[in-house]
């Protein structure tokens, strides 16, 4: 087939996500009329421009679909379900064969298949079997279709693992790593995928091709943190959770949580090496991507750490609130109202009674979290909000008459304390691996 002309209308599939934000307006600056399909309307963030129309569709919906397509000339496909949902397979499987029933209604016969290069990995977990699968669907579809399977996408958003990389040195006085640390990657510049997508559709060259896209210089995980804590001038240790931990904690909050902020798929894909290979597109394409030291600085350069969240005001209310909580975690018992309205002088007087911590806030919403959290920021962040105020109350209760046995117990015998201290050592460690996703989600609830 010929290729698509400029004045052409192209679908985007999942346009309000991270990559979909940005090939969007690199489409439209190209001459592209451009059809952003997002599952509602609040997903599109993108200016309005003449060759521009937001149309809301969803994978799950073959109707939806076929209405986006009218008057399509190619498709470049996005839409994808990341974290491992209950949906993933109807998402990205399903919705790969009813995109290509929708094309085929539709007359389109062209597709670009933004995949990724997880569907290399051996081992696979829910987002890399679903897109693997969908990539075999596209592939034996009859369209003419490219798939591309980028690596670790960055840019002037912070989002995706790159993002989360960032904001984990901004925020974290220790950055977690899934695994050893020693997982290569070759982290690719945004603008260069968006180059990439555009010079698929100008080439027939590429139908029935698939390449990886990767950056021009392949780096292990742990060094990546380096950089990008070097171009912050931030100085960061890691702490490296064993595969087998992590994997089991992503295990349990999969189950738990529809989003999990440690899926599986996390796991898996950054614990496992693939072979990724450029040299195909740099010959069929042009594809010519930035060195990662120069994309750093073109990304981080006007960064400036933040030190946290703006504070905000704590009332009468809210102290007695957070009395009662931390009371009840340390002693079993909720405070008297003399306790805690010493808890909260002290508040106002060590930390001003001004600050409310995410972690803190999740606390208050979420209060049979609290052990965990509490465990999770000993080990990430003993200078945090939360380890303050628990230490207050602490103080508060020690300082008490009506407390003095629960402090002051005599020494139990040495087999016993042993024992006790060994039960203590499991309970610790296991409060940990729950506590860190929670710590995550408390992080990114702020």
């Amino acid at each position: 087939m010929s290729p698509i002309p400029i004045t052409s209308t192209i679908l985007v599939t999942g346009a309000g996500g991270f990559i979909g934000r940005s090939t969007v307006p690199s489409l439209l600056a190209h001459g592209y009329r451009v059809k952003a399909m997002v599952r509602r309307a609040g997903q599109a963030p993108f200016e309005s421009h003449p060759r521009l129309a937001v149309v809301r569709a969803d994978m799950r919906d073959a109707d939806s679909l076929t209405a986006a397509l009218q008057q399509v000339t190619a498709v470049v496909h996005l839409a994808a379900a990341k974290s491992d949902e209950k949906d993933s397979e109807d998402v990205n499987v399903g919705g790969a064969r009813r995109l290509v029933e929708a094309c085929q209604r539709a007359g389109c016969r062209r597709l670009i298949n933004i995949s990724t290069l997880s569907t290399k990995i051996a081992r696979q977990g829910a987002y890399a079997r679903t897109k693997s699968e969908a990539d075999r669907m596209f592939r034996e579809s009859g369209l003419a279709v490219t798939t591309l399977l980028p690596s670790v996408v960055y840019g002037e958003e912070l989002d995706g693992v790159f993002g989360t990389i960032v904001k984990f040195v901004q925020q974290l006085p220790v950055v977690p790593v899934l695994g050893n640390g020693q997982w290569i990657s070759a982290p690719v510049y945004m603008g260069d995928v968006c180059d990439a997508i555009i010079a698929c559709l100008e080439r027939d060259v590429t139908i029935g091709r698939t390449y990886d896209l990767g950056g021009a210089d392949p780096v292990r995980f742990s060094t990546l943190i380096d950089k990008i804590s070097g171009a912050l001038g931030i100085r960061r240790r890691k702490i490296f959770i064993p595969f087998s931990v992590a994997l089991a904690v992503a295990q349990v909050v999969t189950r738990l949580l529809p989003k999990p902020p440690i899926t599986i798929s996390n796991v898996l894909g950054s614990n496992q090496d693939v072979e990724i290979d450029i040299d195909p597109a740099r010959r069929d394409f042009g594809f010519n991507p930035i060195d990662l030291d120069g994309g750093i600085r073109r990304v981080l350069g006007p960064q400036t750490p933040v030190a946290g969240a703006p504070p905000t005001g704590m009332d009468d209310a809210a102290l007695g609130r957070e009395a009662r909580l931390f009371g009840r975690y340390l002693l079993g018992v909720g405070p008297s109202d003399e306790l805690a309205a010493r808890y909260a002088a002290a508040n106002r007087a060590l930390l001003a009674g001004e600050l409310v911590g995410p972690e803190v806030a999740y606390a208050l919403r979420h209060p049979s979290a609290l052990p965990f959290l509490d465990a999770a920021c000993a080990l990430l962040n003993p200078a945090s909000l939360l380890r303050k105020k628990i230490l207050i109350m602490t103080a508060v209760l020690e300082a008490s008459p009506a407390h003095t046995d629960f402090f002051l117990k005599p020494p139990p015998a040495p087999v016993a304390m042993l024992l006790g201290l060994a039960w203590q050592g499991i309970r610790a460690a296991a409060k940990v691996a729950l506590g860190l996703p929670l710590y995550l989600v408390a992080r990114r609830a702020k």
